[in-house]
């Protein structure tokens, strides 16, 4: 089985059932050298693009506002709430929600609870003329529509957790079969090669978007966003898109749940996806 990976830092390692191989600091900063196309001036900021979304959710944030939701509901008499929805209460009200939860034996000890969501949403702008088959892929794994792959998995990106979330460097998801980085699938079917309009351009910027991959031409489902401009992955891996909205919304997952070791410090989710 192999292990999809960025390659972002010192040492990349490609775990294959025979051996792990590891490529040098040396290999990693070495010069791409890539033939532009004639008369164009590749760029991950001036291409043409299709928008997607990912709605996100933190550390079960969407869990806890929905438990919130059904104290209210249930508790309206007890408690002398206006409604029995959340959102139609005052804000003095809402302010002593938390304590009326602690204090209610029937419901403290059920887990925590969030009076109101924070943003969720992030809005990628998908360079679908230059990377069509990888935008392609992208856009069936966020609306579903391919039904099960071959893993027996659902090809949807819904569910799916962003597995590896390094600050500085990337925040990686969309293993939909294994969950860890050691999987994934392509709506082909198979891995799906690089696009060479997509390797010239750039991961010069925060919110650049790539395509994660065990060496060329191994394009499967996963992909990450760029927490910085990330000049040692040009060139190998794919760029097809950048974030347009909901910078705070990777703020907080950097914030909240990135690690030096990679391993997320808590859970990152796609709640939701689709294209706009």
């Amino acid at each position: 089985r192999t292990r999809t990976r960025t390659r972002a830092h010192t040492h990349t390692y490609i775990h294959t059932h025979t051996q792990t191989h590891v490529l040098s600091v040396a290999l990693l900063h070495c010069v791409t050298t890539c033939t532009p196309l004639r008369g164009v001036k590749m760029s991950a900021k001036d291409s043409k693009s299709t928008k997607a979304f990912l709605d996100i959710d933190l550390n079960g944030n969407r869990e806890a506002y929905a438990r919130a939701c059904a104290f209210v509901e249930a508790t309206d008499m007890r408690h002398g709430w206006t409604s029995k929805e959340l959102e139609k209460l005052g804000g003095s009200e809402k302010k002593r929600i938390q304590e009326a939860y602690e204090s209610d034996w029937q419901w403290k000890d059920k887990g925590r609870i969030m009076i109101q969501l924070p943003k969720e949403r992030i809005v990628i702008e998908l360079y679908e003329k230059e990377c069509p088959t990888t935008v392609n892929n992208f856009k069936l794994l966020c609306t579903g529509k391919k039904g099960k792959g071959k893993a027996g998995k659902a090809l949807h990106f819904k569910g799916c957790r962003f597995h590896r979330i390094i600050k500085g460097s990337v925040c990686q998801g969309g293993d939909i079969t294994m969950g860890n980085g050691s999987g994934g699938e392509s709506v082909y079917g198979k891995k799906f090669k690089d696009e060479r309009n997509g390797l010239k351009m750039k991961f010069d910027a925060r919110g650049i978007v790539g395509m994660s991959n065990s060496g060329k031409n191994s394009n499967s489902s996963q992909f990450f966003f760029a927490f910085s401009p990330r000049p040692t992955l040009n060139g190998k891996h794919v760029v097809f898109g950048k974030i347009v909205e909901g910078f705070e919304v990777l703020d907080m997952i950097e914030k909240e749940a990135s690690a030096e070791d990679g391993k997320p410090k808590i859970e990152v989710t796609i709640a939701d996806c689709g294209i706009l």
